[in-house]
């Protein structure tokens, strides 16, 4: 006999979070910055969530990179081919949007990176929007690698090879007036087409999967594999319903962030009373 038992292991929480003040994307190094937005930009992008009532797909993509071992290359220059040892390969995702599954006591231990400017959405609700768990790697991984050797053989498979072969033969057997070919030759090129279309979606299929793999550096468990990521490869258009609560910080610098939100924004957004609306404060910094 089962024995439910009524205790959280104090790991996972019933609500996950979208943090509005997470650092900007570093474009050349293909990595989000350390340091989180300024307060003011959070607090902007609170509202506009709460006003779209939408959790857009941003520029963001997941850049997993995986470090091979060994790897082949022809030098152009050279007329020779190479061997170079640990190199790394980044494989570019599907837009994506996040949100965190963090229990509210360590919710201070992330807003260094994240800031205090958060919304919290109901499990059940993001679950049934197609959010999913974040499956987390280290670099070198062999699982890592067989993500990389996926795409490297879908780039061996060139539809335009089989339809040039096809134009030659076409083209050797024109003179040959007996020989009726054209109906062979246009099976092949709609096979050709089937073969590159399949090609196009099982590349897409894998970019969306790839949405769903962060890797990290093993000096990053305390940063990157600690945020308990869910994502989405559609944007969120929630219910008020959906949201389980609000924090933003009472004052950061002069700004009364808490009192302007409270008493001018969640009063024109038509907020439900129900929906708590927390200083970060109270929540975690007691």
């Amino acid at each position: 006999m089962t024995i439910e038992q009524d205790i959280s292991p104090g790991t996972v929480s019933k609500i996950l979070w979208h943090f509005t003040g997470g650092p900007k994307w570093n474009k050349k190094r293909k990595k989000q910055n350390v340091s989180p937005k300024p307060a003011n930009m959070a607090y902007k992008n609170l509202i506009s969530i709460m006003r779209t009532k939408e959790l857009r797909l941003g520029s963001y993509k997941e850049v997993v990179r995986a470090i091979l071992p060994k790897r082949r290359k022809f030098n152009l220059k050279t007329k020779k081919h190479e061997t170079h040892l640990n190199v790394p390969i980044d494989i570019e995702s599907s837009s994506i949007c996040c949100l965190s599954d963090i229990p509210a006591p360590h919710l201070r231990y992330h807003a260094y990176r994240y800031g205090k400017f958060a919304i919290g959405f109901h499990r059940d609700a993001i679950i049934q929007a197609g959010f999913n768990p974040v499956f987390y790697t280290l670099h070198d991984t062999p699982i890592i690698r067989s993500i990389y050797r996926g795409f490297s053989f879908l780039d061996y498979a060139d539809p335009n090879m089989i339809r040039n072969a096809t134009y030659e033969i076409a083209s050797e057997v024109s003179d040959y007036d007996y020989i009726n070919i054209d109906t062979y030759i246009d099976d092949i090129e709609e096979e050709t087409d089937s073969f590159e279309m399949a090609i196009s979606k099982i590349k897409k299929n894998l970019e969306n999967f790839v949405a769903f793999v962060k890797t990290f550096d093993r000096d990053e468990f305390g940063t990157i594999y600690c945020e308990r990521e869910w994502r989405s490869t559609k944007s969120y258009g929630f219910d008020f319903n959906d949201v389980a609560l609000i924090v933003l910080p009472r004052i950061v610098g002069e700004f009364q962030y808490f009192e302007h939100f409270t008493e001018k924004v969640a009063p024109n957004l038509k907020l439900p009373r129900k929906i708590p609306i927390v200083p970060w404060d109270d929540l975690v910094e007691h």
